[in-house]
């Protein structure tokens, strides 16, 4: 099973018996079978039937529509959802109660954590010349867990996020030493992304997103409802806490397209401030990105099915509670 990317001007996608057809300024250019396909990828303006919608959705292939201007999502197709609702009201039960969170949300963050630190590692055994920003990074984030293992140490959801900033802000301060300097990258920035890092990170983390919503879809549970981010108009929380733990790969992602000269500033121009990545640049993203994901989609699954797990013992528990 593989994805499609289309990302491609004067495109449109018509339905041809049980393959998708793709026509570029009214000529045909090839088919995809639908069985060979578990999501579809498209950015900028690409015309399609209606009824592809719907092939998509009987065939439980996933649909993303980025922004042409930014790497935003602006359009989720999910796959078909689980039908097992227990799973859903355990997830509300939980979401309701801290003490139940915490321990999740403990776990989320230390799992965060050893990844930076396993990234940033990997960078100093081959950058000897940047260790001691590389030290100081990882003797932060080796002090934040040590305090999060304590035995007795009590913490809270704000505590937490607030351990989960000062290790983001500590990986990043040694992360950005491995970019060359002629790519002006000073930390993590997205709205806009104004370097070609950032835009790069922007754009691997919304793609890891769309995998996370549809991880939690498959497995039955409501992305918009967390464990660690809270509730936000609009946000899959679920699908965030999903995806934190695996930001670290993503970083490690990028730092391999520039360290290699895959990608390289000519792939990058700039719009008023606005980094943007060309269509040669997507088209070598998409192939590293595609190259990767399959581990990090396992585990994406893996993570969703436990908390399915997680949360019908929480149902059966408080359904136990109110019949006694």
């Amino acid at each position: 099973m593989g994805c499609l990317y289309l990302d491609r001007k004067n495109l449109a996608l018509k339905l041809d018996g049980q393959a998708l057809a793709l026509y570029e300024d009214g000529d045909k250019k090839g088919t995809v079978p639908l069985h060979l396909l578990d999501r579809v990828v498209m950015r900028g303006n690409v015309q399609m039937e209606s009824r592809i919608l719907g092939a998509l959705s009987e065939r439980n292939i996933g649909l993303l529509v980025l922004s042409g201007r930014n790497t935003e999502a602006t359009a989720i197709l999910s796959s078909r959802s689980h039908g097992d609702t227990i799973r859903r009201l355990g997830q509300y039960k939980l979401s309701m109660a801290d003490e139940l969170r915490v321990p999740l949300a403990r776990w989320l963050v230390l799992v965060k954590i050893r990844g930076q630190q396993r990234l940033l590692r990997e960078a100093l055994a081959r950058r000897a010349d940047l260790r001691l920003p590389l030290k100081s990074a990882l003797d932060t984030l080796s002090h934040i867990i040590g305090q999060l293992r304590e035995d007795g140490f009590v913490v809270s959801l704000a505590s937490l996020r607030g351990y989960e900033g000062a290790a983001a802000a500590a990986f990043f301060g040694g992360y950005q030493h491995l970019f060359a300097g002629s790519l002006n990258f000073n930390g993590r920035k997205k709205r806009p992304p104004p370097d070609p890092v950032n835009v790069c990170l922007s754009l691997g983390y919304t793609l890891l997103h769309y995998d996370a919503v549809r991880a939690c879809h498959i497995v039955g549970l409501d992305s918009m409802l967390g464990f660690f981010h809270d509730l936000s108009f609009g946000r899959e929380s679920l699908a965030c806490d999903l995806m934190e733990p695996l930001r670290p790969v993503v970083d490690g992602w990028v730092w391999h397209l520039f360290r290699e000269r895959q990608l390289r500033v000519e792939h990058f121009s700039d719009d008023n401030g606005r980094c943007l990545l060309n269509k040669a640049g997507r088209q070598i993203f998409y192939a590293y990105y595609e190259s990767q994901a399959a581990p990090a989609r396992r585990l994406l699954r893996r993570y969703a099915y436990a908390l399915a797990k997680r949360y019908v013992l929480v149902y059966e528990a408080a359904d136990a509670a109110l019949v006694s």
